[in-house]
């Protein structure tokens, strides 16, 4: 709606496709058209053979795992973490659960406690809910391609805003902790 009031051309609504020579006409066999085609696209199949053969090595050595969980990384996360988090959101378009970022950063603050208690619940736990690792999908056609080829179109995922809160505060907590064990090396190595 923003957009057409914006003046912005919105998104055509894919009537038919042209694959292997064949239209495609049915709702659902243009959305598996389509995925088949992102699959394709995305898969390790179009990664070199040099690289496969890298990633076939590393991925056979074995890691070490091992912690008690008592390090400072593990911690639950704190009111400010999760304040941080929703700050440096930008308005995006919600994921499958219409939770979008204007909502969670205009919560009041009875309602955030509730949610940091709900994330670090999550996160204590490492059960993720079932419906943040299944995004919305939506193609979207390259400009200037023809709008029947299954390759003219990129996926745009829409996924849980929530998620992609949580996502945030994990990886701040990843970056001080690598840039934490970075400055001790350099301290300890370099002169």
């Amino acid at each position: 709606m923003i957009r057409k009031i914006s003046g912005k051309p919105t998104g055509t609504k894919i009537t038919h496709l042209h694959v292997n020579n064949s239209e495609v006409t049915d709702i659902l066999d243009i959305a598996n058209s389509l995925a088949q085609t992102f699959s394709d696209t995305s898969s390790s199949e179009q990664y070199s053979t040099k690289f496969q053969s890298f990633r076939r090595q590393a991925e056979n050595n074995t890691l070490n795992f091992n912690s008690n969980n008592t390090e400072t990384h593990n911690n639950p996360f704190s009111m400010s973490e999760l304040a941080a988090a929703i700050s440096k959101s930008h308005d995006m378009a919600a994921g499958p659960d219409d939770i979008h970022y204007q909502m969670l950063k205009h919560l009041p603050a009875a309602v955030l406690d509730t949610l940091l208690q709900i994330l670090n619940d999550i996160w204590s736990s490492g059960h993720f809910p079932p419906g943040w690792r299944t995004p919305t999908v939506i193609p979207v056609l390259k400009p200037g391609e023809e709008d029947t080829d299954p390759c003219s179109y990129r996926p745009i995922a829409l996924r849980s805003c929530t998620c992609k809160i949580v996502e945030r505060m994990i990886n701040d907590r990843l970056v001080w902790y690598l840039e934490k064990k970075t400055a001790i090396f350099c301290s300890v190595w370099l002169p």
